[in-house]
Protein backbone atom coordinates (compact mmCIF):
# COMPACT_ATOMS: atom_id res chain seq x y z
CA UNK A 1 0.00 0.00 0.00
CA UNK A 2 2.89 2.04 1.02
CA UNK A 3 4.33 1.35 -2.50
CA UNK A 4 1.73 2.20 -4.16
CA UNK A 5 1.09 5.79 -2.97
CA UNK A 6 4.95 6.16 -3.20
CA UNK A 7 4.82 5.44 -7.19
CA UNK A 8 1.51 7.30 -7.48
CA UNK A 9 3.23 10.65 -5.65
CA UNK A 10 6.32 9.85 -8.17
CA UNK A 11 4.27 9.90 -11.12
CA UNK A 12 2.41 12.62 -10.16
CA UNK A 13 5.59 14.52 -9.49
CA UNK A 14 6.92 13.36 -12.96
CA UNK A 15 3.52 14.24 -14.47
CA UNK A 16 3.52 17.37 -13.48
CA UNK A 17 7.18 18.21 -14.04
CA UNK A 18 6.26 17.32 -17.93
CA UNK A 19 3.36 18.89 -18.22
CA UNK A 20 5.01 22.26 -16.93
CA UNK A 21 7.27 21.96 -19.23
CA UNK A 22 5.28 20.88 -21.91
CA UNK A 23 3.33 24.90 -20.83
CA UNK A 24 6.43 26.14 -20.47
CA UNK A 25 8.04 25.74 -23.77
CA UNK A 26 8.55 27.70 -25.97
CA UNK A 27 7.17 27.39 -29.59
CA UNK A 28 9.62 26.38 -32.35
CA UNK A 29 10.32 28.44 -34.84
CA UNK A 30 11.47 27.25 -37.84
CA UNK A 31 14.22 28.69 -39.77
CA UNK A 32 15.29 31.45 -39.25
CA UNK A 33 11.93 34.79 -38.63
CA UNK A 34 12.78 38.34 -38.25
CA UNK A 35 9.78 40.05 -36.19
CA UNK A 36 9.83 44.11 -36.57
CA UNK A 37 8.97 45.81 -33.17
CA UNK A 38 7.83 49.15 -34.09
CA UNK A 39 9.15 52.40 -32.19
CA UNK A 40 6.35 53.22 -28.92
CA UNK A 41 5.32 50.29 -28.06
CA UNK A 42 4.33 49.09 -24.53
CA UNK A 43 4.52 45.96 -23.13
CA UNK A 44 0.95 44.23 -23.92
CA UNK A 45 1.61 45.45 -27.72
CA UNK A 46 4.75 43.92 -28.57
CA UNK A 47 4.45 40.45 -26.18
CA UNK A 48 0.95 40.29 -28.08
CA UNK A 49 3.68 41.34 -31.72
CA UNK A 50 5.29 37.76 -30.24
CA UNK A 51 2.87 35.85 -29.76
CA UNK A 52 1.15 36.47 -33.29
CA UNK A 53 4.58 35.57 -34.71
CA UNK A 54 4.54 32.72 -32.88
CA UNK A 55 7.75 33.91 -30.63
CA UNK A 56 6.14 33.29 -27.42
CA UNK A 57 3.36 30.76 -26.29
CA UNK A 58 1.40 33.02 -23.96
CA UNK A 59 1.34 36.55 -23.48
CA UNK A 60 -0.33 36.72 -19.91
CA UNK A 61 3.49 35.22 -18.48
CA UNK A 62 5.54 37.61 -21.28
CA UNK A 63 3.83 40.04 -18.92
CA UNK A 64 4.19 38.81 -15.85
CA UNK A 65 8.26 38.30 -15.95
CA UNK A 66 8.38 42.09 -17.64
CA UNK A 67 6.76 43.44 -14.95
CA UNK A 68 8.23 41.13 -12.53
CA UNK A 69 12.12 42.29 -13.84
CA UNK A 70 10.48 45.64 -13.84
CA UNK A 71 11.90 46.08 -17.76
CA UNK A 72 8.16 47.00 -19.46
CA UNK A 73 9.29 50.20 -20.22
CA UNK A 74 12.83 49.44 -21.38
CA UNK A 75 12.02 47.34 -24.44
CA UNK A 76 13.59 48.65 -27.56
CA UNK A 77 12.76 48.56 -30.66
CA UNK A 78 14.17 47.12 -34.33
CA UNK A 79 14.11 44.19 -36.15
CA UNK A 80 14.99 40.94 -34.25
CA UNK A 81 15.84 37.32 -35.56
CA UNK A 82 14.56 34.63 -33.61
CA UNK A 83 15.07 30.53 -34.42
CA UNK A 84 13.98 27.62 -32.97
CA UNK A 85 12.93 27.08 -29.63
CA UNK A 86 13.78 30.62 -27.72
CA UNK A 87 13.15 30.51 -23.55
CA UNK A 88 10.79 33.51 -22.48
CA UNK A 89 14.05 34.52 -20.43
CA UNK A 90 16.13 34.95 -23.80
CA UNK A 91 13.28 36.17 -25.31
CA UNK A 92 12.72 39.61 -22.99
CA UNK A 93 16.54 39.68 -22.81
CA UNK A 94 17.21 40.27 -26.17
CA UNK A 95 14.43 42.57 -26.25
CA UNK A 96 15.84 44.69 -23.12
CA UNK A 97 19.54 44.95 -24.88
CA UNK A 98 18.57 46.04 -27.97
CA UNK A 99 19.87 43.03 -29.55
CA UNK A 100 18.89 43.87 -33.23
CA UNK A 101 19.57 41.65 -36.34
CA UNK A 102 18.73 44.84 -38.93
CA UNK A 103 17.77 48.35 -38.31
CA UNK A 104 14.81 49.89 -40.90
CA UNK A 105 15.35 53.25 -42.10
CA UNK A 106 13.52 55.58 -44.15
CA UNK A 107 14.88 58.05 -46.62
CA UNK A 108 12.32 60.56 -47.77
CA UNK A 109 11.79 61.55 -50.97
CA UNK A 110 14.33 64.73 -51.85
CA UNK A 111 16.61 63.95 -49.17
CA UNK A 112 20.37 65.09 -50.37
CA UNK A 113 23.59 63.32 -49.07
CA UNK A 114 23.75 65.71 -45.91
CA UNK A 115 20.04 64.39 -45.10
CA UNK A 116 21.03 60.91 -45.50
CA UNK A 117 23.56 61.24 -43.81
CA UNK A 118 21.83 62.64 -40.80
CA UNK A 119 19.23 59.60 -40.71
CA UNK A 120 22.20 56.69 -40.84
CA UNK A 121 23.95 58.48 -37.77
CA UNK A 122 20.52 58.43 -36.10
CA UNK A 123 19.75 54.97 -36.52
CA UNK A 124 23.73 54.34 -35.11
CA UNK A 125 24.46 52.76 -38.27
CA UNK A 126 27.69 55.10 -38.90
CA UNK A 127 29.50 57.06 -36.59
CA UNK A 128 30.42 59.97 -38.68
CA UNK A 129 28.22 61.20 -41.28
CA UNK A 130 31.12 62.84 -42.73
CA UNK A 131 32.53 59.72 -43.66
CA UNK A 132 29.20 58.93 -45.46
CA UNK A 133 29.22 62.61 -47.27
CA UNK A 134 32.45 62.24 -48.46
CA UNK A 135 32.62 58.98 -50.00
CA UNK A 136 29.20 59.69 -51.53
CA UNK A 137 30.85 62.87 -53.00
CA UNK A 138 34.00 61.00 -53.77
CA UNK A 139 32.10 58.56 -56.23
CA UNK A 140 29.42 60.94 -57.63
CA UNK A 141 26.35 59.48 -55.38
CA UNK A 142 24.30 62.74 -54.93
CA UNK A 143 21.16 62.39 -56.49
CA UNK A 144 22.08 58.36 -56.94
CA UNK A 145 20.94 57.05 -53.39
CA UNK A 146 17.32 55.86 -53.79
CA UNK A 147 14.83 57.23 -51.22
CA UNK A 148 12.79 54.71 -49.82
CA UNK A 149 12.74 51.87 -46.65
CA UNK A 150 15.80 49.97 -46.02
CA UNK A 151 16.71 47.00 -43.89
CA UNK A 152 20.48 47.47 -42.92
CA UNK A 153 22.53 45.09 -40.18
CA UNK A 154 24.63 46.54 -37.81
CA UNK A 155 28.03 46.99 -38.53
CA UNK A 156 27.26 47.72 -42.29
CA UNK A 157 30.17 49.80 -44.33
CA UNK A 158 29.16 53.24 -45.56
CA UNK A 159 30.16 51.51 -48.95
CA UNK A 160 27.85 48.58 -48.67
CA UNK A 161 25.11 51.26 -47.41
CA UNK A 162 25.52 53.32 -50.78
CA UNK A 163 25.92 50.00 -52.98
CA UNK A 164 22.78 49.11 -51.62
CA UNK A 165 20.90 52.60 -52.48
CA UNK A 166 22.62 52.79 -55.82
CA UNK A 167 21.53 49.12 -56.97
CA UNK A 168 17.95 50.27 -55.86
CA UNK A 169 18.24 53.26 -58.24
CA UNK A 170 19.71 51.90 -60.98
CA UNK A 171 16.68 49.07 -60.77
CA UNK A 172 13.96 51.45 -60.52
CA UNK A 173 15.39 54.11 -63.29
CA UNK A 174 15.90 51.56 -66.03
CA UNK A 175 12.30 50.29 -65.69
CA UNK A 176 11.46 53.59 -66.27
CA UNK A 177 14.05 54.32 -69.01
CA UNK A 178 14.06 50.80 -70.69
CA UNK A 179 17.84 51.12 -71.44
CA UNK A 180 20.27 49.71 -68.98
CA UNK A 181 22.73 52.51 -67.67
CA UNK A 182 26.02 52.56 -69.38
CA UNK A 183 29.19 55.02 -70.81
CA UNK A 184 27.48 55.92 -73.42
CA UNK A 185 24.53 57.21 -71.99
CA UNK A 186 25.57 57.97 -68.62
CA UNK A 187 25.35 62.02 -69.34
CA UNK A 188 22.16 61.48 -70.46
CA UNK A 189 21.13 59.66 -67.17
CA UNK A 190 22.78 62.34 -64.92
CA UNK A 191 20.64 65.12 -66.69
CA UNK A 192 17.36 63.50 -66.20
CA UNK A 193 18.49 62.98 -62.41
CA UNK A 194 19.10 66.30 -62.07
CA UNK A 195 16.11 67.78 -63.94
CA UNK A 196 14.21 65.32 -61.69
CA UNK A 197 16.00 66.27 -58.23
CA UNK A 198 14.78 70.06 -58.92
CA UNK A 199 11.48 68.41 -60.21
CA UNK A 200 11.28 66.98 -56.74
CA UNK A 201 12.38 70.58 -54.48
CA UNK A 202 10.21 73.00 -57.23
CA UNK A 203 6.71 70.74 -57.19
CA UNK A 204 4.18 71.26 -54.60
CA UNK A 205 1.37 68.44 -56.23
CA UNK A 206 2.36 65.94 -58.17
CA UNK A 207 0.51 67.10 -61.09
CA UNK A 208 2.63 70.15 -61.51
CA UNK A 209 5.81 67.71 -61.55
CA UNK A 210 5.74 67.24 -65.15
CA UNK A 211 4.47 71.08 -65.98
CA UNK A 212 8.06 71.86 -63.64
CA UNK A 213 10.11 69.33 -65.93
CA UNK A 214 8.98 70.84 -69.44
CA UNK A 215 9.93 74.71 -68.14
CA UNK A 216 13.37 73.57 -67.22
CA UNK A 217 14.22 71.70 -70.15
CA UNK A 218 12.40 74.57 -72.40
CA UNK A 219 14.76 77.27 -70.48
CA UNK A 220 17.58 75.01 -70.92
CA UNK A 221 16.98 74.62 -74.78
CA UNK A 222 16.73 78.66 -74.76
CA UNK A 223 19.92 78.90 -72.80
CA UNK A 224 17.73 80.83 -70.40
CA UNK A 225 19.08 79.96 -66.60
CA UNK A 226 16.43 77.93 -65.09
CA UNK A 227 16.02 80.04 -61.89
CA UNK A 228 15.38 77.75 -59.69
CA UNK A 229 15.31 78.17 -55.29
CA UNK A 230 15.90 74.80 -54.85
CA UNK A 231 19.35 74.98 -55.90
CA UNK A 232 20.24 78.18 -54.56
CA UNK A 233 19.14 76.93 -50.87
CA UNK A 234 21.26 73.88 -52.06
CA UNK A 235 24.62 75.89 -52.37
CA UNK A 236 23.66 77.33 -49.28
CA UNK A 237 23.60 74.19 -47.36
CA UNK A 238 20.65 75.20 -45.78
CA UNK A 239 16.57 75.62 -46.18
CA UNK A 240 15.35 79.37 -45.87
CA UNK A 241 11.63 80.84 -45.46
CA UNK A 242 12.51 83.17 -48.21
CA UNK A 243 15.39 84.09 -50.24
CA UNK A 244 17.13 87.21 -50.09
CA UNK A 245 18.96 89.50 -53.10
CA UNK A 246 22.27 88.13 -51.89
CA UNK A 247 21.00 84.55 -51.88
CA UNK A 248 20.71 84.80 -55.25
CA UNK A 249 24.11 86.16 -55.95
CA UNK A 250 26.02 83.70 -54.49
CA UNK A 251 28.90 82.45 -56.20
CA UNK A 252 28.02 78.90 -56.75
CA UNK A 253 27.70 76.77 -59.91
CA UNK A 254 24.39 75.26 -57.64
CA UNK A 255 22.83 78.99 -58.27
CA UNK A 256 20.68 78.81 -61.57
CA UNK A 257 20.24 82.36 -61.20
CA UNK A 258 23.51 83.00 -62.18
CA UNK A 259 24.93 80.44 -63.84
CA UNK A 260 23.11 79.10 -67.09
CA UNK A 261 22.63 75.55 -67.80
CA UNK A 262 22.17 72.52 -65.10
CA UNK A 263 23.71 72.26 -61.60
CA UNK A 264 27.27 70.42 -61.85
CA UNK A 265 25.07 67.32 -59.96
CA UNK A 266 21.39 66.49 -58.80
CA UNK A 267 20.41 68.44 -55.63
CA UNK A 268 19.03 65.25 -54.08
CA UNK A 269 17.74 62.01 -54.54
CA UNK A 270 14.48 62.37 -56.55
CA UNK A 271 11.72 59.73 -56.19
CA UNK A 272 9.89 57.98 -59.18
CA UNK A 273 7.50 59.96 -59.97
CA UNK A 274 10.17 63.02 -60.44
CA UNK A 275 12.02 60.53 -62.38
CA UNK A 276 8.90 59.95 -64.14
CA UNK A 277 8.74 63.47 -64.99
CA UNK A 278 11.62 64.13 -66.14
CA UNK A 279 11.57 61.51 -68.47
CA UNK A 280 8.44 62.90 -69.73
CA UNK A 281 7.55 66.50 -69.53
CA UNK A 282 4.82 68.17 -70.79
CA UNK A 283 5.20 70.65 -73.36
CA UNK A 284 3.79 74.16 -72.09
CA UNK A 285 3.17 77.78 -72.91
CA UNK A 286 4.52 78.43 -69.76
CA UNK A 287 7.97 80.20 -68.82
CA UNK A 288 7.97 80.36 -65.20
CA UNK A 289 6.95 78.28 -61.74
CA UNK A 290 6.57 80.15 -58.49
CA UNK A 291 5.90 78.50 -55.18
CA UNK A 292 2.55 80.33 -53.96
CA UNK A 293 3.54 79.06 -50.71
CA UNK A 294 0.51 76.73 -49.99
CA UNK A 295 1.88 73.78 -51.46
CA UNK A 296 1.16 74.86 -54.73
CA UNK A 297 2.93 76.55 -58.07
CA UNK A 298 1.84 79.66 -59.99
CA UNK A 299 3.01 79.39 -63.76
CA UNK A 300 3.68 82.41 -65.88
CA UNK A 301 4.07 82.35 -69.76
CA UNK A 302 5.54 86.09 -69.69
CA UNK A 303 8.36 87.73 -67.37
CA UNK A 304 5.86 91.04 -66.82
CA UNK A 305 3.14 88.01 -65.83
CA UNK A 306 6.04 86.60 -63.57
CA UNK A 307 6.80 89.79 -61.72
CA UNK A 308 2.74 90.37 -61.42
CA UNK A 309 2.61 86.91 -59.35
CA UNK A 310 5.49 87.68 -57.08
CA UNK A 311 4.02 90.36 -56.30
CA UNK A 312 0.81 88.81 -56.00
CA UNK A 313 2.28 85.53 -53.72
CA UNK A 314 5.64 87.15 -51.97
CA UNK A 315 4.13 87.67 -49.15
CA UNK A 316 5.59 87.44 -45.51
CA UNK A 317 3.81 83.91 -45.30
CA UNK A 318 5.36 82.85 -48.43
CA UNK A 319 8.51 80.65 -48.62
CA UNK A 320 9.82 80.45 -52.26
CA UNK A 321 11.37 82.63 -54.85
CA UNK A 322 11.95 86.39 -54.56
CA UNK A 323 12.74 88.88 -57.28
CA UNK A 324 15.90 89.63 -58.67
CA UNK A 325 17.07 91.80 -61.77
CA UNK A 326 16.60 89.98 -64.93
CA UNK A 327 17.04 90.83 -68.69
CA UNK A 328 14.24 88.28 -69.49
CA UNK A 329 12.27 88.83 -72.21
CA UNK A 330 9.11 87.03 -73.03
Amino acid sequence: MKNKKFYIVIFSLFFGFILIKLITLPPLVPGKKLVEIPENKNAYEVGKILKEEGIIKSLKWFLFWTNKYNVQKKIKSGIYEFSGRTPLKKVIEKLVKGEIALVKITIPEGSNIYDIGEILKKAHLIKDENEFIEYAKKNNLEGFLFPDTYYFPYNISVEGICLKMWKNFKDVFEQIYDEEINEKNWNEVKKIVTVASIVEKEAGLSSERKIIAGIIYKRLKKNIPIESCATVEYALGYRKKRLSKNDLKIKSPYNTYLYKGLPPTPICSPGKNSLIAALNPVSTDYMFFLSKGDGTNYFSKTYSEHLQAIKTYLSNKTNSETKIDSNNNF
